[in-house]
Parts: structure tokens; sequence; C-alpha cells
């Protein structure tokens, strides 16, 4: 992409936003450009920190390989379970959409959040985004075991939700 705006992982919680764009879409004369907060030497060590975190720690990796294995376990949900429509994600942000019909791919909001409210009783916690989505992103160090646990608690809610439905 010519631009990626990032901001809260990047430096670990610190007060921090990164816009990186191509040298041609950034090429400014020095001085055209400042800010009044920009460039606290606090935020950015903790940025460097992080991102020194994320490389030695293969973070990048582990996300793309632990987010496949998780979507490859649920790729069969929408054929199998009956309020899955769809389910989609890169790396460790995925989505899980409910639906209270199929074929009409008709939201369904409610059953969305009451299976969101029984994992977090189960102690996993997922998030609610759009309509009926509900959203699953682990932290970057999650594991396979992990996030097999998440995923049988989804699987288990959705399925509960789903004989009431």
């Amino acid at each position: 992409p010519d631009m990626v705006c990032m901001a809260k992982g990047i430096a670990s919680g610190m007060p921090l936003g990164v816009t990186m764009t191509k040298a041609e879409v950034m090429d400014w004369i020095p001085g055209s450009h400042a800010s009044t907060f920009g460039g606290n030497p606090v935020c950015i060590a903790a940025a460097l920190a992080t991102l020194d975190v994320i490389e030695k720690e293969h973070l990048i990796e582990n996300s793309a390989d632990v987010g496949a294995h998780m979507l490859k376990r649920m790729a069969e949900w929408p054929s199998k379970l009956k309020l899955v429509g769809d389910v989609r994600g890169r790396g460790l942000m995925i989505g899980v959409d409910i639906v209270k019909d199929k074929a009409t791919k008709e939201y369904g909001a409610a059953e969305r959040d009451r299976i969101v409210e029984m994992a977090f009783e189960r102690g996993v916690l997922f998030l609610g985004c759009g309509p009926s989505t509900v959203r699953i992103c682990p932290p970057l160090v999650v594991t396979r075991d992990e996030a097999d646990v998440a995923v049988d608690v989804l699987e288990e809610c959705i399925r509960e939700v789903g004989k009431g439905a």
C-alpha cells in the first residue's frame, strides 16, 4: 500500500500514532510538517522496544501460523453450524458472522451478543463488531494450544445458542 497508519500496539500502550508511506508520498521539504506533541522520546523508545520484541520473538510469523491454524479449524463452520454465515480473517484478526438465516444472511445480533457473553462466562473474551460478527483478535504471543481452547469455546457457545434459535 501507499500508506499505512497504526497506533495502540505499536508502542505497547504508550500514546503514539505512526503513519508510514512510500517516499514519494511523504517527500516534504524539511520543516514543512510539524506536530505539537510529535516525537515524544519516551513513546518512541517504547515503540522501538516493541518492534524489537516483535522481531526477536518472531511474532509476525506466529500470527500467520496460529491464525492459519484457527481459520483451518473454523473453515467448515458455515456448512456445519446453524448460526455461522461466514468465517474470514488474516493472521490473528478473524471474524465469524452470526446469522439468523443463512439464505437471507439476516443478522443475528442478539445471538452474537449471547455467544460473546457465554464465552466470557467460560473465561474467553471475544468482541462483537459490526451488526453481528464475533471478532477474534488474540495477542500476537498466543500459542496453538491456547487458540484451540478459544476455538473450542466459541464453537461450543455457537452450538448452544443455535439450539435455541
